[in-house]
This record gives structure tokens, C-alpha cells and sequence, in this order.
């Protein structure tokens, strides 16, 4: 955790409800310039203190290090957990054969703004379609055997930001490892992030890259590891449906030749009906205004998300892995 004290004290005050002791709580801060600290020696957790910021994937394993029970738990500064979270994980965890526990992230969350409230309902949407054994370990909400996580020697520190890339290369080790992840949709927990319009593009771009990257590993480096996002293939298609959008339109306006705008129709048209289930989705939880600004954001997201991987692609070429 990174500059969390804007959001650590309602986790923390969350966890504490638990209805499920023992357990013990350990806040990692990667680092932080902010009251982080302050904020957790207000409760009686175990903190550990990273002397330099060396990202989300070094922080979860030094804090795993540090664990004393047989399960690990993670959570985000930002996430808040419902009272059962920790009895329904270890009712899961009671089937020998599970390995690890993942949740889901409410549909509701503390912010209204427009890219705060898409981000969110996107997320929960793609996690939500899932089936109930899946390939992903997304940290929001997740549990693993602590034997299970030391045999697969934790998070890749390679990466060095905080983003889903480093869960999503660690899911897919799980996965590749022949053990099981087991997707609770009854473990619901609040992710209560804000998004600014200008941060959900950059978001999504540095998550594009990094997914990108490790797919490229896996297909042309030495991992070779079983691919799994949960990311549909609807969304995937349409990455490049809006790169071409955008260049026939720049075409339309340079050339001034409206097949080149009705061409662009046609692309952004395909690319709303491949994700008709998303926006029949919104429509349902939000409205039509929101659909309507879902609608307009989707291609600018979509062409972020392809500038992501033309980057990710070129940097793989020149021998940048991650």
C-alpha cells in the first residue's frame, strides 16, 4: 500500500468487524508520503515499513513473509470487506482441493462521478461473468494456502507499479501449476477507488500494456504459461475495431471522402453491438443517460487500451519484458 490514508482507516475499521477470530492483520506501506502510517498504528495491526516504494507485488510478498496462519488474505487500502468475508473463505477453503479464494467487487461504490462508477461496474461485470474455477488472483478480494503461495514463490517483483498485471501473471502461474482458484460471488466486498476521466485512460492504458506483455512472454518467452484475464473476448475485439475508428475518421477529415466516415460507422457500430451484454448491463443498473456517456467513453477507452498493447508490443521487440 502506497499514500492510503485517505481510504486504510475504513478498511481497517471493516476487517476489525470480522466475524470470524482469530485472525491477525498486517498493513504493508510500500513507502508511503502521506499520514499512512498514522492511520494504521490507530489499530492493533502489525506494520511492516518498506523504506523504498518498490510496488504492490514486492509489498504482498514481504508481507507474506511475516504471516503466521496457514491462509493469507489480501486486500487494498481502498477495499472494504463485509462481515462474513473471512467465515465464507474459510468455508471454501475447507474442500481440500481449493488452493485459493477469490471474490467479487460490489456493483456500489462512494463515488458518482462517471468514470468512478464505469470503471467500477466494468470491473464487476467482467469478474462477475466468470465461471466458478477461474485462472485469476485479483487482490481485491483474494486467499491462498500460504504452503501453496511459497511453492509458487509469490508475486513476480519484476513488476514494479501497482496495477491487476502482477495478480493476473500470478493467477495464470496458479493455473498453469494445476492448482484451483475458486471464485465465491457470495464474497462481495466495496471498492470505493475514485477515478478522474483523464486517470481511468491512463489506467487502463498501463493495464492494456502490462497484459499485453505478459501474453507475449508466455507465447514467445521461456514462461509458457496458460493465458487467463478476465478480460471477454467481446472487449478484445473491439480494440482494434476502434483503432480503426479513429484512423478513418482522421482519414475522413484529412481526404474529406465520407466513405471513410461511413466506414468509421460501421466499425464503431460492430464494436457497440460486440458489447450489447455490457451495455444492456449498465442500462439495467444505471440508466439511459449513463449508457448514453458509456457509449460515447467505450471507443476512447478501447483506443487507449490499443495504444497500450501497439506499446507493449513495440517495447517487447526492443527486449523490454516488462
Amino acid at each position: 500500500m502506497h499514500n492510503g490514508e485517505q481510504t486504510l482507516g475504513k478498511c481497517l475499521e471493516a476487517l476489525y468487524r470480522s466475524k470470524y477470530p482469530p485472525y491477525e492483520v498486517i498493513v504493508v506501506d510500500d513507502c508511503s508520503t502521506d499520514n499512512t502510517l498514522v492511520v494504521a498504528r490507530r489499530f492493533p495491526c502489525r506494520v511492516i515499513e518498506l523504506k523504498t516504494n518498490c510496488g504492490a507485488a514486492s509489498a504482498k510478498n514481504r508481507g507474506t513473509e511475516k504471516v503466521s496462519g496457514d491462509v493469507v488474505f489480501f486486500t487494498d487500502a481502498d477495499v472494504i470487506v463485509e462481515e462474513g468475508s473471512l467465515s465464507l473463505i474459510a468455508e471454501d477453503l475447507a474442500d481440500p482441493g481449493i488452493s485459493g479464494v477469490v471474490g467479487l467487487l460490489s456493483p456500489e461504490l462512494g463515488y458518482n462521478n462517471f468514470s468512478s462508477q464505469y470503471k467500477n461496474l466494468w470491473m464487476h461485470y467482467t469478474y462477475a461473468r466468470l465461471p466458478h474455477h477461474v485462472g485469476v488472483f485479483y487482490t481485491s478480494a483474494a486467499a491462498i494456502r500460504r504452503a501453496v503461495f511459497q511453492q509458487t514463490t509469490g508475486f513476480d517483483e519484476n513488476y514494479c507499479g501497482a496495477s491487476v498485471t502482477e495478480d493476473t501473471e500470478f493467477g495464470q502461474r496458479l493455473l498453469t501449476a494445476g492448482h484451483t482458484i475458486y471464485l465465491d460471488k457470495r464474497l462481495i466486498v466495496r471498492h470505493d477507488k475514485y477515478y478522474s476521466l483523464a486517470g481511468l485512460a491512463r489506467t487502463d492504458f498501463w493495464r492494456s500494456h502490462g497484459l499485453t506483455k505478459t501474453m507475449l512472454r508466455n507465447r514467445f518467452g521461456e514462461t509458457k504459461q496458460r493465458s487467463y484475464t478476465s478480460v471477454p473476448w467481446f472487449f478484445v475485439l473491439s480494440v482494434p475495431l476502434s483503432c480503426l475508428v479513429v484512423l478513418s475518421l482522421l482519414f475522413s477529415l484529412a481526404s474529406r471522402d465520407t466513405r471513410f466516415l461511413a466506414a468509421a460507422l460501421v466499425c464503431y457500430g460492430i464494436m457497440l453491438l460486440l458489447n450489447a451484454p455490457f451495455l444492456v448491463f449498465l442500462i439495467r443498473t444505471r440508466g439511459l443517460f449513463f449508457l448514453a456517456q458509456s457509449c460515447g467513453f467505450l471507443l476512447l477507452d478501447m483506443f487507449v487500451a490499443g495504444l497500450g498493447v501497439i506499446f507493449a508490443t513495440a517495447g517487447f521487440i526492443m527486449g523490454k519484458r516488462y
